[in-house]
């Protein structure tokens, strides 16, 4: 084995162990702060998206960065893969407009309040979850009584994470392991509807907006 060969042998081996510890670490919670187990909030998180599904509501996806490569990746699988509306405003001409109009803060919450329409599921992705974008997003969102799934990292005590009705954390200060757990767990979302493994659990009345609103 060559010097090269032993110093990365190490690296990645522990980089992919991380990377395995992580998908059984992240952490889900509710609007209340309550914590799940996993695969409960995986389960429920798939069926908010076809139960809205089957009401004719869409998947909106937004992230900046790696996260709005996230975003465009699943907005295209949950609509090609699972036949699921989906959207990420993630368009050249649409971005510098807000942005220069607006402001960057605007560039997800503008297009929001325009498409969409209660009832639809809007994923909120970011590494640090203190992206002001995103939380702008977020809030323009539950004004407009649409279900929340936020997707962070880095500080446990990030607000993104409390926006949520469900809250999905990551416990790493690393963007690259952040971006692929996120990438992770909306693929696994969809990926269980598509082979009909998820979902099995029932979320009636458990994401009611006006419990959220009173919390």
């Amino acid at each position: 084995m060559s010097k090269l060969q032993q110093k990365l042998y190490p690296f990645s081996t522990d980089y992919f162990h991380q990377l395995a510890i992580l998908g059984e670490k992240f952490q889900v919670t509710d609007y209340q702060g309550q914590c799940l187990i996993n695969s409960e909030g995986i389960d429920m998180a798939a069926t908010l998206v076809e139960q809205q599904n089957q009401q004719h509501r869409k998947i909106i996806f937004i992230g900046n960065g790696g996260s709005a490569s996230v975003a465009s990746h699943q907005a295209i699988d949950y609509w090609r893969n699972g036949n699921i509306p989906a959207i990420a405003f993630n368009d050249d001409a649409l971005i510098t407009c807000i942005s220069n109009d607006f402001g960057y803060e605007q560039v997800f919450s503008k297009p929001i309040s325009t498409f969409a329409q209660p009832g639809d599921v809007l994923f909120a992705i970011s590494s640090s979850g203190q992206s002001k974008n995103i939380l702008a997003g977020v809030n323009q969102a539950l004004q407009m009584n649409c279900h929340v799934i936020t997707l962070s990292a880095f500080q446990p005590n990030n607000p993104l994470r409390e926006l949520g009705h469900l809250n999905f954390y990551v416990p790493t200060m690393s963007y690259g392991f952040a971006e692929i757990m996120h990438l992770c767990i909306c693929h696994c979302i969809i990926d269980g509807l598509v082979k009909g493994a998820l979902p099995s659990a029932d979320v009636d009345n458990y994401l009611s907006f006006d419990r959220m609103k009173a919390s």
